[in-house]
């Protein structure tokens, strides 16, 4: 590697370091304010509570890596541009586009590192973070929820409950059975295929209820079944449902095929899947948007390159949180909802970089 790459390579990576760590500690002393009083009143021991905030850190790392990313092109080729360091470059014959490959190249490996890390730490971390709330926050019982995607549970200790999918947004539970127990034989089983809340409980919608209380199986087919009553809300369902942070991309295509299978609509959760592919790019998406900006802002100083920065990346997770609502609600495809913003700062980006003086 040229002294010219590695030196590019040492001040991007130097900023983009300290940017990481500040913008991390930033999160967290923000999310602990926040959750302060949730963590007092429930009693979280301090041990757990930093054990928490260690889990959260690879998701908070995904998250700030762009913007620290943009700071890091904006800060690093902007000090080469603010003391004629650029000038000095393009004067000996190097070009813009010469001193903005290493970095590129940079972006790729990073936005490869963010895939794979992603894919492997995050899912794990996050996991684990939920867990611990669950378990001490929300105060649901280990024993209360699963670690593979149905949704299974006991609701006193002789019935147990098992949900395929529940679809938060219009309160329906698809494939659900119920069983009842005495004395650890089963006496009673229903399976429906849905399982609606009407505000006041639940109805059950297409299933059968079987009864082993004789020595023959007694079957009973129904297509409404109302009036069984229930400990459990939507909402606490929603709590025990395995959340997308928590899956990895196979997890998750796995659990969308799943859902499909049990007729509920898999949109939100493609939509999801696609950017857990297109998020990791935005990394070099916001290189390719940043080099051109910080060498064409010569005598700006680095109060007006923070701001420049969080200004673009405010309009560029604003598109992508309004793009993945607008695929939420099937608006859009959701390879577009995705990659439309990534597809659009390139462009963008592009456009910068050719008007830039070389």
């Amino acid at each position: 590697m040229k002294i010219l790459s590695r030196y590019l390579i040492s001040q991007f990576l130097s900023v983009l370091i300290f940017s990481i760590i500040a913008f991390a500690l930033v999160f967290v002393i923000v999310d602990l304010i926040e959750n302060l009083d949730h963590f007092i009143d429930r009693e979280v021991p301090k041990l757990i509570i930093a054990i928490y905030y260690f889990y959260y850190l690879p998701y908070i790392i995904i998250l700030v890596l762009p913007i620290a990313m943009l700071l890091a092109s904006l800060f690093s080729v902007g000090n080469l541009s603010r003391f004629n360091e650029l000038t000095a470059m393009k004067a000996s014959g190097i070009s813009l586009y010469r001193i903005a490959i290493p970095l590129w190249g940079l972006g790729l490996i990073i936005s490869l590192f963010a895939l794979v890390f992603g894919e492997f730490v995050v899912p794990v971390a996050s996991q684990k973070k939920f867990d611990i709330k669950r378990l001490y926050v929300d105060r649901i019982p280990r024993r209360a929820y699963t670690r593979r995607t149905n949704i299974i549970f006991l609701e006193g200790e002789n019935r147990r409950i098992s949900i395929s999918y529940f679809d938060g947004s219009r309160n329906i539970a698809h494939k659900v059975s119920i069983q009842n127990f005495t004395n650890g034989r089963m006496i009673k089983r229903i399976d429906a295929k849905t399982m609606i809340w009407g505000g006041n409980g639940w109805t059950l919608q297409n299933g059968v209820v079987r009864r082993f209380t004789s020595p023959e199986e007694m079957v009973e087919p129904f297509t409404r079944l109302s009036g069984l009553k229930f400990s459990f809300r939507p909402l606490d369902l929603q709590k025990l449902q395995k959340k997308p942070d928590e899956m990895d991309y196979f997890e998750l295509r796995n659990f969308i095929d799943k859902i499909s299978k049990v007729g509920a609509d898999p949109q939100k959760w493609l939509v999801d899947l696609q950017l857990k592919i297109a998020f990791p790019f935005t990394n070099l998406i916001i290189i390719l948007f940043g080099l051109p900006l910080a060498a064409s802002h010569r005598h700006s100083g680095p109060a007006l390159g923070f701001v420049i920065s969080l200004i673009i990346c405010f309009l560029f997770f604003g598109l992508i949180r309004t793009l993945q609502a607008m695929g939420h609600n099937g608006v859009l495809p959701p390879f577009w909802a995705a990659w439309s913003s990534n597809l659009l700062f390139a462009t963008l980006g592009t456009i910068l970089m050719i008007k830039a003086k070389k």
